[in-house]
């Protein structure tokens, strides 16, 4: 009793610790072997203590708020009525996951945790995260695992704490926080997951085209495509980068997943409006004729649209482009890298039910949202003493009576 006492004063004085703090207790939760059942735990209490904030200042919801509920409301419906017979084992966890990460979305209009604070808490503890892994990580098949996570759900982590540490050197001028950034970038490199590196190249530059001009960032968006149409080729091809992974089996590998997209997508075709269920595709996948693979889509917005159906796909899409389409400086852009990261990344992966490696982006999106709402929130009505006619008191004509009704004392 004496600490849920304490810990609602917390939150009623400052209400983005609880958020603040899941940036470090989610990845230890991880580590000590809990993995996302306890992410799910500590995201549901975080969740409780915002909420009874919320309720005692009176929130309002406002345009985002909306969108947040009507693709949590799609995505249950999705689970809950599916349209194919299916009995899934592990499904329900994952959707609960899913919608912890888009109520953490919504606390964060609540709480309005502060940029810089979670720009260096991605960064700090994502490198607390990196270094436990190359000290205590596996290694499967010559690439690193750990945190209840295989090679890629962790690359995209540590990925999104690379962006964060090389922000920070950035924005806060410090090239001290260049050496986390090296060791994030060193895990990364160990897990050898082609979807990590896209991640951080996605993410670094964004942070490169943060304040500049037009011109230099129409030059740098010209080289960064070009090195994105280039970059997926030479990744398919055995290397330092990609590990002891043959050729062959790099290719294989690019093949299964460009099947099950292009199966993805017609799935997706064939059911646009309500989709075949959430967490049904890899059953869809091993029954198709052509296919009889047990997986996902590999690909995030090619499972909203397939589970879903495109109602989810575009209700995500406006939220990520809620929280992106304003410029930014500063921390914010530190965080807007870290949400174009992710935002690649799920490309690739996915990553979107798994609060240990989405928390960041939850919260780094939702440090966006309450910029944007704050720029759109109409200005406050002037003062009402200001708002009446100058001449009802400053200029009152010579020998008129004084009006007993006005709001402030008349000039004598």
């Amino acid at each position: 009793m004496p600490f849920a006492v304490c810990s609602l004063g917390l939150v009623w004085l400052r209400p983005q610790l609880p958020l603040l703090s899941l940036l470090c207790t989610v990845p230890l939760a991880a580590a000590a072997g809990f993995g996302g059942t306890a992410a799910l735990a500590l995201v549901t209490a975080v969740l409780a203590l915002v909420g009874f904030h919320a309720v005692l200042k009176g929130f309002r919801p406002g345009i985002d708020t909306c969108f947040i509920a009507l693709l949590a409301l799609v995505l249950t419906l999705s689970y809950a009525l599916p349209q194919t017979s299916w009995e899934p084992p592990e499904a329900g966890d994952e959707l609960l996951c899913l919608l912890a990460g888009l109520a953490l979305l919504a606390a964060c209009l609540v709480a309005r945790p502060d940029a810089r604070r979670v720009a260096q808490l991605t960064a700090g503890c994502g490198t607390g995260a990196a270094a436990y892994l190359l000290l205590r990580g596996e290694n499967a098949a010559g690439r690193l695992i750990g945190l209840g996570l295989n090679p890629n759900y962790a690359g995209v982590l540590l990925a999104l704490a690379t962006v964060a540490a090389v922000g920070m050197a950035k924005t806060a001028r410090n090239r001290a926080w260049l050496l986390p950034a090296l060791v994030c970038a060193a895990a990364v490199f160990e897990t050898r997951s082609r979807g990590a590196y896209l991640t951080v190249f996605a993410g670094l530059t964004s942070l490169l085209l943060a304040g500049r001009p037009p011109r230099q960032k129409v030059l740098i968006a010209l080289v960064a495509f070009l090195s994105a149409v280039i970059l997926p080729g030479t990744l398919n091809s055995q290397t330092e980068l990609t590990g002891d992974r043959s050729s062959a089996e790099l290719a294989a590998n690019s093949g299964v997943r460009t099947q099950a997209a292009l199966l993805a997508a017609r799935v997706a075709w064939e059911n646009p409006l309500r989709g075949i269920g959430y967490a049904a595709f890899p059953h869809i996948a091993e029954s198709t004729a052509d296919f009889h693979i047990y997986m996902n889509t590999h690909n995030d917005y090619l499972r909203l649209a397939a589970e879903a159906g495109a109602p989810a796909l575009v209700l995500f899409a406006i939220l990520l482009w809620r929280g992106l389409y304003r410029r930014c400086s500063g921390y914010d852009a530190v965080l807007r890298a870290v949400v174009v990261a992710n935002g690649v990344a799920l490309l690739f992966a996915n990553t979107l039910s798994n609060l240990v490696v989405t928390v960041p982006f939850w919260i780094s999106l939702g440090c966006l949202f309450t910029r944007t709402a704050a720029r759109e929130s109409p200005p406050p009505a002037p003062d009402r003493l200001r708002s009446r006619p100058l001449t009802a008191i400053g200029n009152r004509p010579r020998g008129a009576p004084c009006r007993t009704d006005q709001p402030a004392p008349c000039p004598s």
